[in-house]
This record gives C-alpha cells, sequence and structure tokens, in this order.
C-alpha cells in the first residue's frame, strides 16, 4: 500500500466503531430496522440503499479485499451481511465521510476482518468528544430504538489525515479529498477513477431534504459554505458517471446532474427564506407558511426540511444574502 496526504497521523488503534451524527428517522418506539437494499454502481462497487432516507453504505470488492465507506452501527450489520453474500474476501479499509452517527458508528460490525479505520483529524475529535458522550448515552439507554447499541464499543479511526489521503488498494485508486466545512465539521468524498464513481457522503442527498450537520446535537451546517463547495466539486469536471449520496436513491449514470440539482436547491431555498425574511416573517412563521418550490415538492423528509429552514432563516439574518 502507498499513500500520500499533507498530513497522515497514526492514532491509538482498535476493533472498529466510529462515531458521532443521528439524525434517525427510525421512530423512538421502532423496534425493527428497515431493510436495505444492495445496488450495483459499477464492476465491483455497491451501494447500500436506505430504503427510508437514513445514511447509506458503499462497499468495493478487490483483489485484495474490501474498502467500505460510511457505516451506521443501526444498520452495519446488513452490510456486512451483504459483503459476505458477494464475496469471500475480508474488508481491509473503513472510511467515513463525516463525523456523525449515522454514518461514522458502524465499523464494530466489521471487528472480525479486523480493517483500518480512516478518517480526518477533525472527525477524530469529534469522536473523541460530544460522539464519545452520545454514544455512551445511547448504549446505557433503555429505549427500544437504541438497544442495538447494547453491549457494542465505539472504535476511534486508526488513521487520521489532513486534507488529501490516496490509497493505491487491490489495483484502485482510493482519493480521499478533506472538502471542508459545510454538511458537518469535516467532509469528505472518495473518488475512485477506476469506476468512474465519486462518493460524496452528506454533501449529497437525493430526493431528499438535506439533514443539517450535526454532532450530538450541536449543529455545525453552514449553507453558504456548502454552495461553494459544491461549485469546486463541479468544476473539477473529473470523469465520473455516478455521484454517490449519502441519503436518497442513487441515480447510477446520471453524473454532475445530481450536483447541479443539490446546488440549485440551496439557492432557490435560499432565495425563498430570504423574501420571507424581507417581509417580516419569524423564524416560526416561516416553518409553518413555506412552501417548497415544485421542482424541489418529490423531496421526501419534512423534519429534516424544517431543521434546514432554521439553518437558513439564521445564517441569512447574521451573514444577510450571499451568492
Amino acid at each position: 500500500m502507498n499513500s500520500t496526504g499533507r498530513t497522515i497521523a497514526r492514532t491509538v488503534a482498535g476493533p472498529l466503531v466510529l462515531a458521532t451524527l443521528a439524525l434517525s428517522t427510525i421512530p423512538a418506539t421502532a423496534q425493527t430496522v428497515p431493510q436495505m437494499v444492495q445496488r450495483k454502481l459499477a464492476d465491483n462497487v455497491y451501494m447500500m440503499e436506505h430504503p427510508t432516507g437514513s445514511s447509506n453504505s458503499t462497499f468495493i470488492v478487490t483483489d485484495e479485499g474490501v474498502f467500505v465507506w460510511d457505516a451506521d452501527i443501526r444498520t452495519g450489520d446488513q452490510v456486512m451481511a451483504a459483503i459476505r453474500r458477494t464475496t469471500d474476501k475480508k474488508v481491509k479499509y473503513l472510511a467515513i465521510s463525516h463525523p456523525s452517527g449515522d454514518h461514522a458508528t458502524g465499523a464494530w460490525h466489521f471487528r472480525e476482518d479486523k480493517p483500518l479505520v480512516i478518517g480526518t483529524r477533525k472527525q477524530l475529535r469529534d469522536m473523541y468528544m460530544q460522539e464519545a458522550v452520545e454514544f455512551s448515552e445511547r448504549r446505557d439507554s433503555n429505549e427500544p430504538r437504541f438497544s442495538v447499541y447494547k453491549n457494542t464499543e465505539l472504535v476511534i479511526p486508526d488513521i487520521a489525515f489532513d486534507g488529501a489521503l490516496t490509497l493505491r488498494f487491490g489495483g484502485l485508486t482510493f482519493q480521499l479529498t478533506e472538502e471542508g466545512s459545510a454538511h458537518s465539521t469535516s467532509d469528505v468524498t472518495l473518488f475512485i477513477p477506476q469506476k468512474r464513481v465519486l462518493l460524496m457522503g452528506d454533501l449529497l442527498d437525493t430526493e431528499i431534504h438535506p439533514g443539517p450537520g450535526e454532532s450530538a446535537m450541536v449543529f455545525f451546517s453552514n449553507a453558504r459554505n456548502w454552495i461553494a463547495m459544491l461549485d469546486r466539486i463541479i468544476e473539477r469536471r473529473l470523469p465520473v458517471d455516478t455521484y454517490v449520496p449519502g441519503h436518497g436513491p442513487v441515480h447510477i449514470g446520471r453524473g454532475v446532474a445530481d450536483l447541479e440539482e443539490q446546488r440549485r436547491y440551496f439557492v432557490v431555498m435560499r432565495n425563498e427564506v430570504s423574501k420571507m425574511i424581507m417581509a417580516g416573517k419569524t423564524i416560526e412563521q416561516v416553518q409553518a407558511e413555506f412552501k417548497v418550490p415544485q421542482e424541489f415538492a418529490h423531496y421526501g423528509g419534512p423534519g429534516r426540511l424544517k431543521a434546514f429552514l432554521n439553518l437558513f432563516y439564521h445564517q441569512l439574518i447574521e451573514q444577510g444574502w450571499w451568492p
């Protein structure tokens, strides 16, 4: 394995489990977990799609083993089962897109394979701090929706990096880029040029209202940064057939149109909230009266919309209108 990056730090190794956010779409009384659907994105590249819009996961099979992208403690067992059905290769790496519980807590389910877990230094900090507290609280809770946390551990990444990290593994190139802070404190993308896929984490949500990035109920999303970050990724003009979302269905072969739609969503929604602010509306009135533009009327996740309207409102009040 060859690796390059601006800074690569080896940290405390452990079995496997990451931590952070958790905007659960599962009701508090639910005791069954929705079954994820396996989608083939390219040869040996598979996304586990959550049917109700919670976090997705992706795995790539190579001759040397399996690379996993994102895992939730609530559904990581389904991802592991899909891997076992697909290949007899062991999971060698697990990387996370951002430090949120629904994307970064599932490594526990891969502990038998002892993969190296990869995250950024900022993600590592969040997992040691507020996410460790939240994970412990959920593990100790008697609420049925948190029963999956029982007898598990929060596993911290083995490798932490700043800026960028490139792995040559199984004949493929895995380019991890720390894009900055938009959805979370540290948003990472994964580009696999040989497969023409770019895994976006929650920088891309399809057919569902984006959720404001949160870590143990501390919110970090910045809509202005999000637009600028999407602009930068679009401007790279990468040879990508499929951009893989963190939430929502994957649109195989749609290419950059998914990113353009996500960017347009933020611009249109920002403009609508701005008009309501100019009309003297309070945040309560905005949330009660907001009409989703027809282009995005089919999007799911109304609860996520209400939270994001709050984000738009207060960032516009704080920063003024922004391009």
